[in-house]
């Protein structure tokens, strides 16, 4: 099974070989994509955003997913990044605050650099941690925005990290309001407050 999912500020894209009948498709538009068609789906209507624009499941049948997905974002300058999920020796989970929503401590990859150097980094910087080690992949997430007058596709690649560290420094040249740990009885109504594709990242991990 191969998957993308795409998320606008306002809803998502998914593009999947996975059949229907085994997705949650309540509200959701249904594309079917195959072989014969795929160049004709207008993907640039499907990924603009609109506020209360049903979400999109592009389900491939006869043809790579990821062929799918390049056509997809071919208008879109690619751009990559990482980050952290860091959980600290009393099993809380490091959160930032930032544009008005709760994220992961996240940036892009430099020049020379492999992504899990970029998300140590990014993790160090933006927070202030020195202790750091990564644990495990948690996985990749894509989303599109539009910055210095092009549209850009973000894949951020996430690791689960830990540390023995507790005193976190807000990176605030960066916009970041504050860094905190979060614990069990904070972490719905923190994850409910983050933009939509960390949200289903998250929503799909067992934090604790």
């Amino acid at each position: 099974m191969q998957k993308y999912n795409i998320f606008t500020k306002y809803h998502s894209v998914l593009i999947t070989n996975q059949t229907p009948e085994t997705l949650s498709l309540e509200g959701k538009q249904i594309i079917e994509c195959n072989k014969d068609n795929f160049l004709e789906i207008p993907f640039p209507n499907l990924l603009k955003e609109r506020r209360k624009k049903n979400s999109i499941v592009v389900y491939v049948k006869d043809i790579d997913v990821s062929k799918v997905f390049m056509r997809a974002i071919r208008n879109y300058v690619f751009v990559q990044a990482a980050g952290g999920l860091v959980r600290n020796q009393n099993n809380e989970l490091l959160f930032i605050f930032r544009n008005g929503k709760w994220d992961l401590p996240k940036g892009h990859k430099e020049i020379g650099e492999d992504i899990e150097e970029t998300a140590l980094r990014e993790v160090r910087e933006e927070c202030g941690l020195n202790d750091l080690e990564i644990v495990s992949p948690l996985g990749i997430t894509y989303h599109t925005y539009y910055m210095n007058r092009r549209h850009e596709l973000k894949e951020t690649h996430w690791y689960n990290m830990k540390t023995k560290e507790m005193n976190l420094i807000a990176q605030k040249e960066e916009g970041i309001e504050k860094a905190v740990w979060i614990g069990r009885d904070k972490i719905d109504e923190v994850v409910a407050d983050c933009f939509l594709s960390l949200r289903d990242l998250l929503e799909n991990t067992n934090l604790f």
